[in-house]
């Protein structure tokens, strides 16, 4: 089969998991990270030095919820696109490496989308990054969705995130979506369509604010909540996580001295799913995903370092 021509079967040829109830499936990019790290972000018109070899790995919101919830000990899959470049190969041999069903991933005509991640010694991130083939037009498997018991959304076409929500909500399945900084920037209007198929909103503060105005990041959360009948997270860093919707709380993540923070909420994004796969409470997905996230910025790239065992033990449930 000319992988430039239809969807890429997992390793030995198999057949797409269509008739295998996963436990999640994510839409959204897929990239091929590239990571430098130095002691400082550079400015304009200076030179920060590399302190240490180049790295490279799997990256893309969508790409590392699948991963990291495979780390996690989920039966997870993903939905979009990578180019007809040797990066293309690489991304496939990973996701096949952690056990993540590719049969929904397109190989297109083109680059694979790539991010140069640039992160300094606070473990702060600076990413510049080409989209490369991730958000080019393809269509939906509707029996894929509606074979998963959760569905995560991150950035990728606006059309193709409202079909996959319509999808879910004609099927029973929970619907997640993270916006991110760039699909944030539509705003709520753009954004409504799939906001009103969804179960559970994550996004931090400023992106808060891009999608629902300016004003305070908690009651903009409060005000989505209740217009979509969503359960809305706040995700924070350093900050306190808040929740908003039938219940509302906060909890304050442990202080812990990050390495890298590349993938931190994705990480957040796969151990909240996690919980919500055991049966656990709210209050307990939300404790499964800060520490996950807080594993994570332990170890340097965006899809390494979860332990469903270290989390579990932490987050005491």
């Amino acid at each position: 089969m000319n992988s430039l021509r239809g969807v890429e079967t997992l390793k030995g040829g198999r057949a797409p998991l269509m008739g295998m109830k996963l436990d999640l499936v994510c839409m959204g990019h897929i990239l091929y990270d590239v990571r430098c790290y130095v002691d400082h972000l550079p400015k304009p018109d200076k030179t920060a030095l590399i302190q240490s070899p180049i790295e490279t790995s799997g990256g893309g919101s969508a790409a590392n919820v699948a991963v990291n919830s495979a780390m996690l000990g989920m039966k997870a899959g993903i939905i979009g696109n990578v180019g007809s470049d040797h990066q293309g190969d690489f991304l496939l041999s990973n996701f096949r490496k952690f056990g993540v069903d590719v049969s929904q991933v397109k190989r297109m005509r083109g680059n694979s989308g790539t991010a140069i991640v640039v992160v300094d010694k606070s473990a702060e991130v600076e990413v510049i990054e080409s989209v490369g083939v991730t958000e080019e037009k393809r269509t939906v498997d509707e029996r894929y969705i509606a074979n998963a018991r959760f569905l995560h959304m991150t950035g990728a076409d606006l059309e193709l995130l409202k079909k996959a929500g319509q999808i879910a909500k004609k099927k029973g399945t929970v619907a997640l979506f993270d916006p991110g900084r760039s699909k944030s920037r539509e705003g709520e209007g753009r954004l409504a369509p799939i906001l009103k198929n969804c179960d559970y909103l994550f996004a931090n503060r400023s992106e808060i604010l891009l999608i629902g105005g300016k004003g305070d990041a908690k009651e903009t959360a409060r005000r989505l909540a209740g217009e979509y009948g969503v359960t809305c997270v706040l995700k924070a860093g350093r900050d306190e996580i808040f929740v908003a919707g039938e219940e509302e709380f906060s909890l304050s993540p442990p202080r812990v001295n990050p390495v890298d923070t590349i993938g931190a909420g994705d990480a957040f994004s796969a151990g909240f799913i996690c919980g919500l796969n055991e049966g656990k409470n709210l209050r307990d997905c939300v404790k499964m995903a800060m520490w996950s996230a807080v594993q994570k910025i332990m170890y340097r790239g965006a899809q390494s370092g979860i332990s469903r065992g270290w989390v579990r033990k932490r987050a005491g449930v």
